[in-house]
């Protein structure tokens, strides 16, 4: 920080421009005059110094709080600080979500979240599922981007689908199954979004009915996630932990504390 010195020694200047004896009257005006002249300008000289001080004081102290400003956003911004942020910003999104269904029908809500990291940039995106059935259901991609912004990077439709992944490439899988059907759309992260790949259809086990088979073939894997879900205002809101190994853990309330 510079500092400004506004010391003025022009009296010291004057003080020896009259350093001649001067007899009589004359002496006594000249030496008066000149006692006036240096208070003047020494008193002027100590106002300009304190307007000065003043001056850079004020734009010392907007550029320090400038300069706080700067750093606590870079610091905000940081990957350590979105990995600090993003839980309690995705926890509000979820519990919104489902205040917003509840209001919206009657008390009615179902949703399902779950996690991944999709552009692999350290913070995990919030695949979340809501409606009030199979036939309404809609799956939003969250993004905590760098500036710390919630940013919703579209709607992907979400009756009878299943959050998986691709054991192979970690490409995020929606796999979708109704009425002896099945398919999986694999997902990629391109140019800052969430896109399409390609999507192929599964073969039912005509032996035990299910998808096991082709889901093993192809290296397809359910992910871990939550559902929770409310009948009505007047019944009670339930929560359950899917894990990937099959076991399930159910909650009270709507359960925002699973981090995938």
């Amino acid at each position: 920080m510079k500092k400004a010195i506004a010391i003025v020694c022009f009296s010291a200047i004057v003080l020896t421009g009259c350093g001649k004896t001067v007899t009589g009257g004359e002496s006594s005006n000249n030496t008066t005059t000149a006692a006036n002249t240096t208070a003047a300008v020494t008193d002027e000289a100590a106002t300009e110094a304190a307007e000065t001080t003043t001056e850079i004081s004020a734009e010392t102290a907007a550029a320090t709080e400038a300069e706080t400003e700067t750093d606590t956003h870079e610091a905000n911004v940081s990957a350590g600080g979105r990995m600090d942020m993003y839980p309690a910003v995705y926890k509000e999104k979820i519990r919104s979500a489902f205040e917003q269904m509840e209001n919206e029908h009657d008390g009615m809500a179902s949703i399902e979240y779950a996690f991944r990291d999709l552009d692999a940039d350290g913070v995990p995106e919030l695949i979340l599922k809501y409606g009030t059935c199979e036939a309404d259901y809609q799956i939003h991609i969250y993004r905590f981007d760098e500036e710390c912004e919630l940013r919703d990077l579209g709607i992907i439709g979400g009756g009878h689908t299943s959050f998986c992944y691709d054991e192979n490439t970690g490409d995020f899988v929606l796999l979708w199954a109704h009425m002896g059907a099945a398919s999986a759309a694999y997902h990629k992260w391109e140019n800052g979004a969430l896109v399409t790949d390609r999507s192929e259809e599964l073969e039912l086990d005509s032996q035990d009915g299910t998808y096991d088979k082709a889901l093993e073939e192809k290296g397809i894997k359910f992910m871990e996630f939550v559902s929770a879900n409310r009948s009505s205002f007047s019944g009670e809101t339930k929560s359950w932990i899917y894990h990937s190994s099959g076991e399930t853990e159910e909650r009270d309330g709507l359960y925002l504390d699973f981090t995938g």
